[in-house]
C-alpha cells in the first residue's frame, strides 16, 4: 500500500484573463453574500434553539403575521373604497395578532416569576425530575440517618449521572472523583458558572461518547438521573435548583424528623408543579377566550372586511350557535399516592408528562390544545357573520396547522435534501429505520415530534467533534455516519486537509475511493505506524471547540471567540439555513401576505356570487310580477267583452 507522509494539494493554474478576473470578483462577491446569509441563519437558529418554542413562535408570529397582516388589512378592499385605508380592519388584525402569540408565553412566564418566591424554585422543574433527584436525596438520608449538605448532594447526583453514562453497576473510584470535581467547580464562587457548566458538559459528552455501546443512535447530550432522561445542561441547573429549594430546607430538620419531612416536601413539590402546569395552561386558555371580544371591539359593530362590498339587501344573518361547555371535577387520593401517579407510567403520569411546560414554553400536546381550544373555538364562536367565520377557518386553521406541523415537516425534508447532497448526518433516525418500508419511513418524516429528529447545535457538536473519544475511536464515528445514512467519502473529503490524508492513506484520488475502502484503511489492519500517524492527523482535525481570547480595540476589552471545527460549522449551517428561511421568508410570505390576500379574494368572490343571485332573483320576481299584472289585465278585458 502506498503511503505518503506529506499532503500535496495540486495548485490551480493561474492563467486568468480579464474574463477570469471578473468571474473571480463575482465569485468572491457571491461567497461574501453567502457568508453573511449563513451568519444570519446561524444567529437566528441559535436564538430559537436557546429560547425554545417561545422564541421560535414569537419570531414567526411577529415577522410572519403581527407586522404584515395589519399592513394587508389597511389595503383590504382598497379598490372598492377608492383607495381609502381600511383602518377598522387593520385595527382588528393588529389587536388580534399582537395579543395572541405573545400572551401564550408572557402569561406562563409571569406566573412562574410570581410563583417562585412563594412555592420555591422547583416550581419551574418537571415533576419527573423532582422525583428522580428526590430519590437520590432520600437514599443518602436513609443511608446516613442525617441531613446532607448541598456539596454532598451535588456529588451524589453527579455520581449517579456519570455512573449511568458509563453503564456501571456500582460507581467506580474514577467516577466518584470526577463527580467530586464537578461539585467542587460548581460551588467555587471565583469561577464563572457559564464556563464551568460548558466544561462539565464537554467532559460528560466525551464520557457518554466513549462508553456508548451504540454509537449510531445514542444522544451523547442526554444524561440519565435515576432513570429520568434530561439534557445534561438542564440536569446541572436542576441539581442546583433542587439543592437550593429542598436540600437546604431538609438540612434544618431534626434527625428523627428529616426522612418524613423530606418525603412529604418532595411529594408536595411534585403536586404543586403539576398544578402549576394546569394553572398556566388554564390561564392562557382563559385569556385567549377574551381576545376575540377585544379585536371585535377594535373593529366596530360591522364586519370591516366587507366594507365597500356589501349591499344592504344582501347583508346576512349574524347569529351563531354557542356550544355547551361541560365541566368535570377530578378527585384525588393521598398526597404520596397522587404524586406517584403524576410521575408514573400510567395514564395520569402520561397526561401530566405531556402537559409539562419548559419554562414558559408549552409542550407539543399543550400547543395543540391552545391552538384548538384557545384560538379556533373562541374565534369561531364569536365570529360576526358567516363571512367572518369562513375567513377564520381559512386563516387560523391553516396558520395553526403550519405552526404545529408544516414547519417541522418541511425542516425534516430540507434536512434530508442537505444530507443527500452533503453526505453529512443532519438528523437522527431510530434504530431499524433503514429496514422500514417506504410508507413507514415517510411517516417518520411527517411526524412533528417523533420519528426523524433534526439534530440540535449541541448534538451536532457532540457528534462531529473529538471523534477520537468515540467508543472504538474514529471507527465509532464511521459507524455513526454510515449508520445514520451519511457518506464517509463526502464527509472526509469536505476539507483539503482531510481529503489529502485519506488519499495518502489509500493511494487513490477521492473520486475513486469507496466508503468500504475508507473504513478498511482507518481500521489499520496492517498495524502500520504510517497509517496510524495518518489516522491521528485526521482525528486531530476534528478538534473540539477552541476558545480564543482577542483584544477588541473598539471596546478596549478582551473578546472571547469560540472557534469550531469545519464539520461542526458546516452541519450547523446546513440545518440553520431552513430555520432562517422559514422565519424570515416563508412564514411572512405565506401566512402574512398570501393568506390574507386569499381570504379577501374568496370573500369577494362569494359576495359577488350572492349579489348576482340576489339580483337574478329580484329580476325573476319582477318578471313574474309583470306577467301577473298582464294576466290580470287580459282577464279584465275578457270579462268586459263577455258582459
Amino acid at each position: 500500500m502506498l503511503i505518503r507522509n506529506t499532503i500535496n494539494i495540486p495548485k490551480q493554474p493561474n492563467n486568468k484573463g480579464r474574463e477570469g478576473l471578473n468571474s473571480s470578483k463575482k465569485s468572491e462577491s457571491f461567497n461574501g453574500l453567502m457568508t453573511g446569509v449563513d451568519k444570519l441563519s446561524l444567529g437566528v437558529a441559535n436564538l430559537i434553539e436557546n429560547g425554545g418554542l417561545a422564541v421560535s413562535f414569537t419570531l414567526q408570529d411577529m415577522i410572519g403575521t403581527n407586522i404584515p397582516r395589519p399592513l394587508m388589512g389597511l389595503v383590504r378592499n382598497s379598490k372598492e373604497n377608492k383607495g381609502d385605508f381600511n383602518l377598522s380592519f387593520a385595527a382588528k388584525e393588529l389587536v388580534r395578532e399582537m395579543l395572541t402569540g405573545p400572551s401564550m408565553f408572557i402569561i406562563p412566564g409571569a406566573m412562574l416569576k410570581v410563583a417562585k418566591p412563594i412555592f420555591g424554585k422547583t416550581i419551574n422543574m418537571p415533576a419527573k425530575t423532582i422525583k428522580a433527584l428526590g430519590e437520590i436525596h432520600k437514599k443518602e438520608i436513609l443511608k446516613n440517618g442525617q441531613a446532607i449538605s448541598k456539596q454532598d448532594f451535588y456529588v451524589n447526583a453527579f455520581t449517579d449521572i456519570i455512573k449511568n453514562a458509563k453503564a456501571e453497576e456500582v460507581a467506580s473510584a474514577e467516577t466518584i472523583t470526577l463527580a467530586k470535581r464537578f461539585a467542587r467547580n460548581l460551588t467555587n464562587k471565583s469561577k464563572d458558572k457559564t464556563e464551568v457548566i460548558k466544561n462539565m458538559t464537554d467532559s460528560f459528552i466525551n464520557i457518554s461518547k466513549h462508553y456508548a455501546k451504540d454509537t449510531v443512535h445514542t444522544d451523547f447530550t442526554i444524561a440519565s438521573i435515576n432513570g429520568t432522561k434530561v439534557p445534561f445542561k438542564e440536569a446541572v441547573n436542576n441539581i442546583m435548583v433542587y439543592a437550593d429549594d429542598v436540600v437546604t430546607k431538609a438540612a434544618k430538620q431534626a434527625p428523627d424528623k428529616i426522612t418524613k419531612f423530606t418525603e412529604n416536601l418532595i411529594n408536595k413539590k411534585i403536586i404543586r408543579r403539576s398544578a402549576m402546569n394546569v394553572a398556566m395552561f388554564g390561564s392562557v386558555l382563559a385569556f385567549l377566550q377574551i381576545i376575540p371580544k377585544l379585536y371585535n371591539k377594535a373593529e366596530g359593530k360591522e364586519n370591516a372586511g366587507l366594507k365597500g362590498l356589501m349591499k344592504e339587501e344582501t347583508l346576512n344573518d349574524k347569529s351563531l350557535e354557542n356550544p355547551n361547555d361541560k365541566k368535570a371535577n377530578p378527585s384525588f387520593g393521598s398526597t404520596a399516592s397522587f404524586a406517584n401517579k403524576l410521575t408514573g407510567n400510567g395514564l395520569i403520569g402520561k397526561v401530566a408528562s405531556g402537559a409539562e411546560f419548559s419554562g414558559c414554553n408549552l409542550s407539543f400536546p399543550m400547543l395543540l390544545g391552545v391552538m384548538s381550544l384557545g384560538i379556533l373555538f373562541p374565534r369561531l364562536r364569536q365570529a360576526k357573520d358567516k363571512y367572518d367565520r369562513e375567513e377564520i377557518l381559512r386563516r387560523d386553521l391553516v396558520t395553526c396547522t403550519a405552526m404545529c406541523f408544516f414547519e417541522k415537516i418541511l425542516r425534516k425534508g430540507f434536512s434530508k435534501v442537505n444530507e443527500t447532497r452533503s453526505g453529512f448526518v443532519l438528523a437522527a433516525k431510530d434504530e431499524g429505520f433503514k429496514n422500514k418500508n417506504l410508507f413507514k419511513r415517510f411517516f417518520d418524516y411527517i411526524r412533528p415530534e417523533k420519528g426523524v429528529r433534526v439534530l440540535t447545535s449541541e448534538q451536532i457538536l457532540a457528534n462531529y467533534s473529538n471523534i477520537g473519544n468515540y467508543n472504538n475511536g474514529i471507527l465509532g464515528f464511521c459507524d455513526f455516519i454510515e449508520g445514520q445514512g451519511g457518506n464517509l467519502n463526502k464527509v472526509f473529503g469536505f476539507t483539503p486537509e482531510s481529503k489529502g490524508i485519506i488519499e495518502n492513506l489509500t493511494g487513490k484520488t477521492m473520486d475513486h475511493i469507496t466508503n468500504e475502502e475508507i473504513r478498511t484503511v482507518l481500521s489499520n489492519p496492517d498495524n502500520s505506524k504510517e497509517i496510524q500517524d495518518g489516522i491521528n492527523k485526521l482525528t486531530d482535525l476534528f478538534f473540539n471547540t477552541k476558545v480564543i481570547k482577542k483584544y477588541d480595540i473598539k471596546t478596549k476589552k478582551m473578546k472571547t471567540i469560540i472557534e469550531e471545527n469545519p464539520w461542526v460549522k458546516k452541519a450547523k449551517t446546513l440545518n440553520a439555513r431552513f430555520t432562517a428561511l422559514s422565519v424570515l421568508v416563508l412564514v411572512p410570505a405565506f401566512l402574512g401576505l398570501m393568506l390574507p390576500a386569499i381570504n379577501e379574494h374568496f370573500t369577494k368572490k362569494r359576495i359577488r356570487e350572492e349579489q348576482a343571485n340576489a339580483e337574478e332573483m329580484n329580476k325573476n320576481n319582477n318578471t313574474l310580477s309583470i306577467l301577473k299584472e298582464e294576466k290580470n289585465i287580459f282577464t279584465d278585458i275578457s270579462n268586459f267583452e263577455v258582459k
